[in-house]
């Protein structure tokens, strides 16, 4: 080998080992660059789940089981974010985060035109990462050009192998806006990025698990809040459909570089929002995937009323209990079947206004549930009791009586 190419070849090397290169070259992957503005991220220090949050609506996740590879492509991105996160879609435009801004590179060239995410800011990490008190990152941001407002709360709890995530799309205009949203990601299995694509049934979770005949560790993306569509596929595949707005709800099959993708259509009301729960798991199938309650219809009651409400989620079975906290009992309840549940709400003239938790109870095996801010009482009930009124006298009544009173009492005297 001449000395000029010695060099040229150790110096490229020590490019790589300066700039942290993704351990897999990708198709399309743009790979590390200087970065004028990277997002602001917050870590969630949690166990098993380190939980890196990016301002800029994406994650990248570290379990403390495979200890140093992060299990979204890139794997190195190191104290930053990945290939993972929200997207928006109105009309013909699809918002997104701008994955070009990402210290460690992208390999989500398969979205192909996108408009960035506007106006990021992100909290604190909050909690102490109790099932009391989570630990909780909020993150907000604007849709530029659809007056549509993000507020995503990410919250994690130790001991579990999933994080959760709320994200509400606000609707600042004075007409419906109709959005599809997408929750992607680039997995990487356990240290690899290869994986068969895997969708669990019950609550169509869908992921990858590793390219073993007995596989053991699962990447899941869990549909809290019932998805329209969902995709199993390679990871530019996946890109590729939420780029033109329809994920495909097919599986791959094999042993693929794959990702993996949820999509809701909602139609935000003037002056409204909608919020989407999700969950995303790391290892073992988490029990949220088998028992969740994802709605309540309708979502507010009056005071002193009585309200029949449909209840809606997955795995409901018979001796499956719900709760809508003090001040409100619920009567005549029937599991219709496995999603859905109905029942009569009796709300006391004094509950406590405002939004409260939904937990339900899953008979066998104790699972639980909690729809955050699922059901909001309002003021009404029974009208309060008025007064009866006093007739009213008229002056000339009053000098009659009066008169009449002068009367009587000239005759008693006279007596």
């Amino acid at each position: 080998m001449s000395t000029f190419r010695f060099a040229s070849t150790a110096l490229g090397l020590l490019l790589i080992l300066l700039l942290g290169a993704p351990a897999v070259a990708k198709e399309g992957a743009s790979g590390p660059r200087a970065v004028l503005a990277p997002p602001t991220v917050r870590i969630i220090s949690g166990n098993p789940l380190t939980i890196h949050v990016g301002a800029d609506q994406t994650f990248q996740v570290f379990n403390a089981a495979i200890p140093g590879q992060g299990q979204i492509y890139p794997t190195n991105s190191g104290a930053g974010t990945a290939d993972m996160g929200w997207f928006v879609r109105v009309g013909s435009t699809l918002y997104a985060p701008d994955f070009e801004e990402h210290p460690a590179g992208s390999a989500t060239g398969g979205l192909g035109t996108y408009t960035a995410f506007t106006n990021p800011a992100i909290s604190a990490v909050s909690g102490s990462g109790t099932a009391a008190d989570p630990f909780r990152v909020t993150v907000t941001g604007t849709v530029p050009g659809a007056n549509l407002t993000l507020s995503q709360v990410v919250e994690y709890v130790n001991g579990n192998n999933y994080f959760t995530k709320r994200l509400t799309v606000a609707n600042g205009t004075a007409s419906a806006v109709t959005a599809r949203i997408f929750l992607g990601g680039d997995i990487y299995l356990a240290g690899s990025d290869s994986g068969v694509p895997f969708r669990e049934p019950v609550s169509n979770s869908v992921g990858g698990q590793e390219c073993v005949p007995t596989p053991n560790y699962t990447i899941l993306f869990i549909p809290q809040s019932p998805a329209d569509a969902y995709a199993g596929q390679g990871y530019s595949t996946v890109w590729q459909q939420i780029g033109t707005g329809q994920l495909s709800s097919t599986l791959a099959t094999g042993c693929i570089d794959n990702g993996a993708a949820l999509q809701w259509n909602r139609t935000i009301p003037a002056s409204g929002s909608v919020t989407i729960q999700a969950a995303t798991s790391f290892g073992a199938i988490p029990p949220i995937t088998q028992f969740n309650v994802s709605a309540v219809t309708p979502a507010s009651g009056a005071q002193g009323a009585s309200v029949p409400v449909t209840i809606s989620g997955f795995g409901f079975q018979a001796g499956t209990t719900f709760s809508f906290g003090a001040g409100i009992t619920v009567g005549n309840l029937v599991i219709v079947n496995g999603t859905t549940a109905t029942a009569t709400l009796t709300i006391s003239p004094t509950a406590t206004l405002g939004p409260r938790d939904i937990t339900g109870t899953q008979s066998s095996g104790g699972l639980t549930s909690t729809l955050v801010n699922g059901f909001t009482v309002v003021a009404g009930g029974p009208p309060a009791p008025t007064a009866t009124p006093v007739p009213t006298l008229s002056p000339w009544l009053l000098v009659f009586l009066a008169l009449g009173m002068l009367v009587l009492a000239s005759i008693v005297i006279r007596r």
